[in-house]
């Protein structure tokens, strides 16, 4: 155990500057804080880029799942509804289609009569009016009063 010990420290005492012409010496303070902050950065975010998305591109893929989960509580449905079990991009089912549709109708919507609204966190990106104006938490749209 004592071998150990004189080598570490034979080995530290030679990693000293000036004792080493091949090599600069690094100081093992700057090891540590050099391998700690590339352990501790956060991980990149990535834009969700699919052929799939059609609508709601461009957004990073947080924002994009806050987006899927305000269109899921406007309409009062899960993610099966518009989407198949397992395979997002599908296009199988019609109301996949139909959404698409909403969203590219509510785009146009806040595009012409909102185009400054930016959205706070925590908002849907989509702008001012969102799925929720008129669904309402149900998934066949709500008729003004009177209607």
């Amino acid at each position: 155990m004592k071998l150990v010990g004189v080598l570490t420290f034979a080995l530290v005492v030679w990693m000293l500057p000036g004792h080493s012409e091949a090599q600069p010496a690094v100081p093992l303070a700057t090891l540590r804080v050099a391998g700690a902050s590339a352990a501790q950065q956060a991980p990149q975010p990535q834009i969700v880029e699919s052929a799939a998305v059609k609508v709601l591109t461009g957004l990073y893929a947080q924002q994009f799942q806050e987006e899927m989960n305000f269109i899921t509580q406007a309409l009062g449905v899960n993610c099966n509804t518009c989407h198949v079990r397992g395979n997002f991009a599908s296009e199988e089912k019609p109301l996949k289609l139909t959404a698409r549709r909403m969203l590219e109708m509510t785009r146009m919507i806040n595009k012409q009569f909102f185009p400054d609204h930016k959205p706070k966190d925590g908002e849907s990106v989509l702008g001012r009016v969102t799925c929720y104006t008129c669904h309402q938490g149900e998934q066949t749209p709500k008729l003004p009063p009177g209607h």
